[in-house]
């Protein structure tokens, strides 16, 4: 009789190594791919924090209150000093003193800016007061000799409101350029010389009179700057 032996090691055993030694490679790969697996899932919420966004680069930034001095020389206003200050963009206010060969006064106003361009325009109020003016002068300049009576008036308060428009150039932030062109009213009053000039114009030295007001109008034409401190 024959006994078939197998030999030592067959084939179940090495299909026994082969499985072993793929379960040995694949299990270090399987340990790797998770911890990637773990380490993109652990990154994700940071990857998708949002960020804010930038402001409109093309947005004018808030406006800021500005100051400076306004110097000006023109026709009936003479020459000037103010104070000046600006609220807002499209508004300037001003205080200050003048002097013109009538005398000193002062004088304040409005600026109105529509549009801010390379050349802007602007509509500009005004309202002012001179003090204790020479009357035979301001009749001088605006309808000749006075009469002989008219000179020994030497005490003339007028108002004056005026209007213009103008243009304006920044060639820096800080200074400004201006000039204008528009109607002044005055209103003049006259005092204690009132009388003795009206019996004289009349010829009738027993005729009463009270305080001389009257009003007239003359062109406006100014040149000035603006220096601003911030």
């Amino acid at each position: 009789m024959t006994t078939a032996v197998h030999p030592r090691g067959g084939p179940s055993t090495v299909g026994l190594v082969l499985i072993s030694l793929l379960a040995l490679l694949v299990s270090p790969a399987a340990r790797a791919q998770g911890q990637e697996d773990t380490d993109t899932s652990s990154s994700e919420p940071e990857s998708t924090v949002s960020t804010p966004a930038p402001g409109d680069p093309d947005a004018a930034p808030p406006w800021k209150t500005r100051f400076g001095v306004r110097l000006v020389a023109g026709a009936p206003e003479g020459v000037g000093v103010a104070a000046l200050v600006q609220p807002r963009r499209w508004l300037r206010a001003h205080v200050g003193a003048t002097r013109n060969t009538l005398g000193y006064g002062v004088r304040g106003g409005l600026s109105f800016l529509p549009l801010r361009l390379a050349v802007s325009p602007s509509l500009n109020l005004e309202y002012g007061y001179s003090f204790h003016a020479d009357y035979d002068t301001l009749l001088t300049r605006l309808h000749g000799q006075p009469t002989t009576a008219a000179t020994n008036i030497h005490d003339v308060g007028y108002h004056q409101l005026s209007g213009d428009l103008g243009l304006e150039v920044s060639p820096t932030s800080y200074l400004t350029v201006f000039g204008g062109v528009g109607l002044s009213y005055w209103f003049i009053g006259v005092g204690d010389g009132a009388k003795a000039f009206i019996r004289e114009a009349v010829d009738n030295p027993a005729i009463t009179a009270q305080p001389l007001a009257m009003g007239l109008s003359s062109p406006v034409v100014k040149l000035g700057l603006i220096l601003y401190f911030n």
